[in-house]
């Protein structure tokens, strides 16, 4: 194929024109998506439509080419690349199956990826629960015993019952269904908070959760996939404990922390170096993929509570920060800077997401001109893809309001 036929088939493409045979599977929703669902808020107005999916796509096909990997040990499986070294975690492999599925009909081989990927993570069950995934695979892919990560699980659910509208196979949908069940049964407490993996039994006054774990996306499809009004009461959980955090922990700013604690009856953050570091207290490297969890609520489902929590956020955020690029890695509830003097699309694309839902046109067309030329390594990469889905339109939500 010459280069001019190319440059024509991946304009065709972009617009929607084009049917692309993935592996002989129908496609359902091929890529681009942006108009062909319920969308709200904003969208990038500094660029065409196609300009805009064809960003995307690029990125894609970009993120692809440097992190999904092929298994060490089964011909055709793949993994997505955590350390540059081959060792992959669950929350990775979820993001790879989001994407993988997103893009069929960009990607020709899309359903292939997607297929290898989840026979890679059915590999390798937690210990303590073998209907979820093992939170890290080392790079020679040995078995280990360990336990599961909740985000992890969560969007490989939502990856399998996109896969199921995407391509129709009722395999993916029972799949979906079976680990849907295994997280409500492991990861909710009775009080419908979340468990940070299936390894923290605490279910008393000492309840620990992660605010990046909390995807009103995810359990609102869940609620109508199962039938189960459970999902509805996590959902409704999350945004009390949202609430709460920003109300009590940080009035002024509007940010979430890493971690936080129920302590007395009431949420707040944790103490330094709980879990992970001395900025578990802080919005750092977790909770800075909040915004876009609660965005893609706001640009999808128009969920009032989505926007009144981002409202809070991007008050402060455009208030303290004129240009998207100025947004820096990592702050104290107060605002105060964390001491990063660089910047980072896990950081910055994130409150694009936030922009869509609250009217921030400028920094939803700023943003998204510094993600698509943003490159900086698997989890700014993957966060950044996975944002840019949002921001111009392409994240979908399968339907099972019927």
């Amino acid at each position: 194929m010459t280069g001019v036929h190319k440059f024509v088939r991946r304009l065709l493409l972009v617009l929607g024109l084009v049917f692309v045979s993935d592996c002989n599977a129908s496609i359902l929703h091929p890529f681009p998506q942006a108009g062909s669902f319920a969308a709200f808020g904003l969208y990038p107005a500094n660029l065409t439509p196609v300009q805009v999916n064809a960003a995307v796509s690029d990125y894609y096909f970009y993120w692809k080419s440097h992190y999904l990997a092929p298994s060490a040990k089964i011909n055709g499986d793949y993994k997505v690349n955590f350390d540059g070294k081959g060792t992959t975690v669950s929350e990775a492999m979820g993001y790879g199956m989001l994407v993988t599925a997103y893009m069929a009909g960009a990607d020709t081989n899309a359903k292939a990826c997607f297929d290898g990927l989840n026979r890679f993570r059915k590999r390798y069950p937690s210990c303590i629960n073998p209907g979820l995934m093992c939170w890290q695979i080392p790079t020679n892919e040995a078995v280990v015993r360990d336990d599961c990560a909740t985000d992890g699980d969560l969007d490989m659910a939502l990856a399998l019952l996109l896969a199921h509208r995407q391509w129709g196979e009722a395999i993916y949908f029972q799949e979906a269904t079976n680990l849907i069940q295994n997280i409500a049964v492991t990861l909710v407490r009775p009080d419908f908070s979340l468990r940070l993996g299936d390894w923290d039994t605490e279910s008393s006054d000492s309840e620990k959760t992660r605010p990046s774990d909390f995807m009103p996306t995810h359990f609102h499809v869940f609620e109508k996939a199962t039938g189960d009004a459970l999902w509805q009461k996590v959902e409704d959980r999350c945004y009390a404990v949202l609430d709460e955090l920003q109300t009590n922990s940080a009035p002024a700013t509007g940010l979430i922390p890493d971690f936080a604690v129920l302590s007395k009856g009431h949420w707040q953050p944790v103490k330094k170096k709980f879990l992970e570091s001395k900025h578990d207290s802080d919005f750092s490297y977790n909770s800075c993929r909040v915004p876009w969890r609660i965005g893609w609520s706001a640009a999808t489902l128009d969920d009032a509570r989505a926007r009144r929590f981002l409202g809070r956020l991007m008050r402060w955020v455009t208030a303290r920060t004129k240009q998207p690029e100025n947004f820096k890695p990592g702050y104290r509830l107060d605002g105060t800077m964390l001491g990063g003097n660089y910047d980072s699309a896990c950081f910055i694309s994130p409150t694009g997401v936030a922009a869509v839902g609250t009217g921030h046109q400028v920094w939803l067309d700023q943003t998204f001109a510094y993600g698509v030329n943003r490159k900086d390594g698997y989890f700014e990469d993957s966060v950044n893809l996975l944002c840019l889905l949002v921001m111009s339109g392409n994240a979908w939500l399968p339907d099972y309001s019927k």
